[in-house]
């Protein structure tokens, strides 16, 4: 469902915590509140996990699992906030923020969970290592339209 203002300004969508104008498109995932069950079930896991390592291990390694952890599982649990506007794609990940220029990119393509924006032209076995995985909410259709017009007007110019 779409919610519009009576007023020139940015278009939210419910359910979704997304917002639209003409020059930017913003939203934000946060997968954690998507799926509660498999949270409770990871949540579990980990906590057995660093007890146990706590016990077997000592102080020393368990800091170390702790840190571990939280790196790799820190865009499962944190929000993360999606910029594309007139300047590039911008990724808010709490702790780190990248901003990446529009013309690193030549084209993206749709994955399971959201989209992959590829510095080559082609398809290429490194699109996975070389391009930038953007997660998608339910409603992704705005962002999809975006990127389809954005991408178009660069095939133009080239």
């Amino acid at each position: 469902m779409v919610v519009r203002s009576t007023r020139t300004g940015p278009t939210t969508y419910k359910g979704a915590d997304l917002t639209a104008t003409e020059e930017q498109i913003s939203w934000k995932v946060h997968r954690a509140k998507e799926m509660p069950v498999r949270t409770v079930l990871v949540g579990i896991f980990i906590i057995a996990f660093l007890v146990f390592t706590l016990l077997a291990f000592g102080f020393l390694l368990f800091g170390v699992a702790v840190v571990v952890l939280f790196g790799a599982t820190h865009t499962y649990f944190l929000p993360v906030r999606y910029t594309l506007s007139s300047q590039g794609v911008t990724v808010d990940k709490g702790i780190f923020s990248y901003t990446y220029e529009w013309s690193r990119f030549r084209r993206f393509f749709l994955t399971s969970g959201g989209v992959v924006l590829s510095p080559f032209p082609k398809q290429n076995f490194l699109d996975n290592f070389r391009g930038v995985h953007l997660l998608l909410p339910a409603e992704a259709t705005p962002i999809l339209d975006y990127l389809k017009n954005r991408f178009a007007r660069a095939d133009d110019v080239s």
